[in-house]
């Protein structure tokens, strides 16, 4: 091969390397359910980039958010109303607003989104937890009340986040952490409301038993007065069926078999004279 046809292929190789590291270098893939903003150390932000791929410059970078629903752990150390610190795990739904990715990498930088949750987010979780958890007892915040506290923390914190671009959903209190004393204590609280309502069940049976008792007593009582009523009309009836002619042809019919008789009574007694 001559000179001229090995420069060649030198040249073309060096050609499709340049060319294969130039689409490593400015090519970036967006994942699904994310977005990125584009940014360069000396300009700043650039562009919000959707999922796909795209090209960027040499020396810009991109920094991803989540747009699809990212679950959230977390543990915080807060005080209960009766002075209780405790310290309990928490978790929570957690997606960006893609209309303010922007602002979001405008106020933060180009933290990486598990850095924002560990800094910024876990910031917002504690403020509204340790306001939240300070209006209910240990005791609440163990048992019953988890819920509402819940509730209550999602709602503030989503209120606070959602000024930059966070959108909160579902934050969940976990069980807390409890020194002896305190576990001693609702452990007592859970055995006394167990009993409770253990005794609220014997009662409601025991009552439900004696309007059973009841109710058959009485079904009892209603059927002896209505056979005595049906007896009593039976010898109404038979009494009213009983008339001086009746008597006196059974007075007659007695005669003629036995003789002179006197009939007596509704009961057609035959007496022999």
């Amino acid at each position: 091969m001559s000179l001229k046809g090995i420069l060649g292929l030198v040249g073309t190789g060096i050609g499709v390397l340049g060319l294969s590291i130039g689409l490593m270098v400015f090519v970036e893939k967006v994942p699904e359910g994310k977005v990125a903003v584009v940014y360069s150390p000396s300009n700043g932000a650039k562009e919000v980039l959707n999922p796909g791929w795209h090209l960027v410059g040499l020396l810009e970078k991109t920094q991803e958010y989540p747009t699809r629903v990212t679950i959230v752990k977390d543990n915080i150390s807060v005080t209960t109303e009766d002075g209780k610190k405790i310290t309990m795990p928490v978790r929570y739904e957690m997606k960006v607003d893609k209309s303010k990715v922007l602002d979001i990498f405008k106020e933060l930088g180009s933290q990486k989104i598990e850095q924002i949750q560990e800094g910024y987010l876990a910031q917002k979780l504690f403020k509204s937890a340790r306001e939240v958890v300070s209006g209910y007892s240990v005791l609440d915040i163990y048992g019953t009340k988890t819920s509402e506290a819940s509730a209550k923390v999602t709602e503030l914190m989503a209120k606070e986040s959602d000024k930059l671009g966070f959108i909160i959903a579902d934050v969940t209190l976990g069980t807390p952490e409890l020194d002896e004393n305190t576990q001693k204590a609702i452990d007592a609280r859970v055995q006394a409301s167990q009993e409770l309502e253990k005794l609220k069940l014997e009662k409601q049976i025991a009552a439900e038993q004696a309007e059973k008792k009841r109710i058959e007593a009485k079904g009892t009582a209603d059927a002896k007065i209505e056979k005595a009523k049906g007896e009593s009309e039976a010898n109404k009836l038979l009494s009213n069926s009983i008339t001086p002619e009746l008597l006196k042809l059974k007075e007659m019919e007695a005669r003629m078999e036995h003789g002179w008789v006197s009939v007596q009574g509704a009961n057609t007694t035959v007496v022999k004279e």
